[in-house]
């Protein structure tokens, strides 16, 4: 070490050159020893130093990996037993105090001894008080209440911010209109709220306040059901995320505003006409009978050559199927020249066979024609005639 001029008090190590030095004194073990110089502690190796943090950053990595993958339910049981487990030892630490102590002595004005022993039951109220007053400080004052009370504690917040929104007023700006449809009318334009099946809504007074409700007092998105601290919050979020809309896809979400529709207009149709197929008594059809030919698996044949289809067969019906082809000799002759019904006239297979054989056929020549152009008129010396 007496041979390097350049050293590290706190290392006990010495470089031959000054950039050596600077390098070593930036490291994390130089940065440990000089701690330990602090307090008073002999320096360790270097091989000692990388051990240690291996080992601490295996444990750490341990710690986090398993705290990321608990949740929230899991983090608060623990929470609550590590506490219950502190509660215990301060309870028994309690005791054993109390235990060793006996009771407080005092002098009396006459003059004599008075022993006054301490009450086990009054030191552990103390100590229960105590104890509530830190889950208190943890959990807040909500955790003595039951889960009823729980409930009715978050129902009255929300009755105290909810925000009446009027029908005349927009729900995601606040924008007061004229009246109920000037309002219906700027929410449609402005953030594109569309009433589904308009046609057969019948109140639509009672939408409008019951979307401003779900807003206002529920501080709910209309579309996703995300929870907003208020209605700033949800407002936002539904302006942010294009979420000003009705849900109408699934069958829960028809029936949430099923009760402001009337659709009995339209299956009032295909209720008569239901009632008009329905046998009598004597197993006939209605007066319509006579009109109707015969009647098949496929329909009923009416007199006009119509088909009258069940509706069960529907998909069937609305196939769009090409009608028949009648050609007559000319356009036979061309049919049966061209190329693409050689397959239904001499096998599939060996259609394709051909096909890939001209195909190679055609590749090679294409070939051949590439590999001429290259040395079409290429010479390897420039001669003009003119000089000669």
């Amino acid at each position: 070490m007496s041979s390097y001029k350049f050293t590290c008090n706190s290392c006990s190590l010495a470089f031959p050159t000054g950039n050596d030095q600077r390098q070593h004194m930036k490291t994390e073990w130089h940065r440990y020893n000089l701690k330990r110089r602090v307090a008073q502690l002999p320096p360790i190796s270097e091989d000692l130093f990388n051990s240690k943090v291996a080992g601490l950053g295996d444990a750490i990595s341990e710690d986090e990996d398993e705290e990321r993958n608990l949740s929230k339910k899991e983090k608060r049981r623990r929470a609550k037993e590590a506490l219950l487990e502190k509660k215990n030892k301060l309870l028994a630490l309690a005791r054993d105090r109390i235990a060793g102590r006996g009771g407080l002595a005092r002098i009396d004005s006459d003059g004599k001894l008075v022993v006054e022993r301490k009450s086990v039951a009054n030191e552990e109220t103390k100590l229960k008080q105590g104890i509530e007053k830190e889950e208190e400080k943890i959990y807040g004052k909500d955790i003595h209440l039951t889960e009823e009370q729980l409930e009715d504690k978050l129902f009255e917040e929300k009755v105290k911010s909810k925000v009446d929104i009027p029908s005349d007023t927009c729900i995601f700006c606040n924008l007061k209109s004229k009246d109920l449809n000037s309002n219906a009318t700027h929410m449609f334009k402005k953030h594109g709220l569309y009433i589904p099946e308009e046609k057969y809504l019948i109140d639509k007074l009672g939408l409008i306040e019951y979307l401003g409700e779900k807003v206002g007092f529920g501080n709910v998105c209309l579309y996703c059901a995300y929870q907003g601290k208020n209605l700033e919050s949800v407002r936002q979020h539904m302006i942010a995320k294009g979420h000003c809309k009705i849900p109408y896809d699934t069958e829960d979400e028809k029936l949430e505003i099923s009760k402001f529709y009337d659709f009995s207009t339209s299956y009032a149709n295909d209720t008569r006409s239901d009632e008009n197929v329905e046998a009598d008594d004597n197993g006939q059809n209605s007066e319509n009978d006579e009109d109707v030919v015969y009647a098949s698996e496929i329909g009923l044949h009416l007199p006009n050559g119509l088909v009258a289809g069940n509706r069960s067969m529907s998909r069937i019906w609305r196939q769009n199927i090409p009608p028949e082809r009648f050609l007559d000799e000319g356009q036979g002759t061309v049919m049966a020249a061209e190329t693409r019904n050689l397959a239904a006239q001499y096998g599939r297979a060996a259609y394709k066979q051909s096909k890939r054989s001209w195909r190679s056929e055609k590749k090679a020549q294409d070939m051949n024609e590439r590999r001429k152009a290259k040395f079409i008129n290429v010479k390897p010396h420039f001669r003009d005639e003119l000089l000669q």
